[in-house]
């Protein structure tokens, strides 16, 4: 009981700690934790995107698709924006969007990437293709089973993947381990919301966590972030917002 207690007790201390840099050695880790993820800057684009969620998501979704899948928070499209902006990768995958939003803060980030949204849900994939086509911004919506479109897509040659996989229901994400191991054999970045939002995805975090092929995580509570790269150290952070 003792034990549990102060578990609980260190674990935001040591958070924070992180937060601001303190007992973080690898200069990587430190910038990214420090200049992105704390960053409390206000950049453009978070206008852009909010005023477009407000004019033409929030009202016109009804309580029933908010169940569904809730609408990214602002705070958590921000995270997206920033770590988008800061990578500038060539290449986005995104596995599941928030109903068009986080899609929009990853498409305003870096907008010479191509961007590619796979979509499980139906009629959450043709709400966010069609406020795409209204707001006039550019992104490729992939409509087959994701058992058969995110293989196709990792067999295509990268220099690196950036890799964006949002809320799902539980049943999917105990394909998605299998389905995105090959994205741990490339240098490549991987960010995944919900990390403790159900069993699911909490061993496959905890699974990412101890695979070699991973060489730093970042703990941010509820998103986790994994970096590919064989020349860092292996090192895992938790860090508060």
């Amino acid at each position: 009981m003792q034990k549990k207690f102060w578990k609980e007790y260190t674990s935001p201390m040591s958070r924070m700690r992180q937060a601001w840099g303190f007992g973080i050695h690898s200069p990587f880790a430190f910038r990214l934790i420090t200049k992105v993820i704390r960053e409390k800057a206000r950049y453009y684009a978070y206008d852009d995107v909010e005023t477009i969620a407000r004019a033409h998501v929030v009202d016109a979704l009804q309580r029933r698709q908010k169940r569904q899948r809730k609408l990214i928070s602002k705070s958590r499209g921000r995270l997206l924006f920033r770590l988008t902006n800061f990578f500038r990768p060539d290449d986005i995958l995104e596995i599941g969007s928030s109903w068009g939003i986080s899609s929009l803060y990853l498409r305003l980030a870096e907008r010479s990437a191509r961007l590619t949204v796979i979509e499980p849900n139906v009629e959450i994939g043709d709400f966010a293709q069609t406020l795409f086509t209204r707001v006039g911004e550019q992104v490729d919506f992939v409509r087959e089973p994701y058992a058969l479109s995110i293989p196709a897509y990792l067999e295509r040659e990268r220099e690196g993947l950036y890799v964006v996989v949002n809320r799902l229901p539980k049943a999917q994400y105990r394909a998605l381990p299998q389905l995105l191991d090959p994205v741990l054999d490339k240098p490549s970045l991987l960010v995944i919301d919900g990390i403790r939002r159900n069993s699911a995805v909490k061993e496959w975090w905890e699974a990412l966590l101890k695979d070699e092929r991973v060489r730093v995580t970042i703990d941010m509570k509820n998103v986790g972030f994994v970096c590919c790269n064989p020349k860092l150290n292996k090192q895992d952070y938790q860090v508060s917002l």
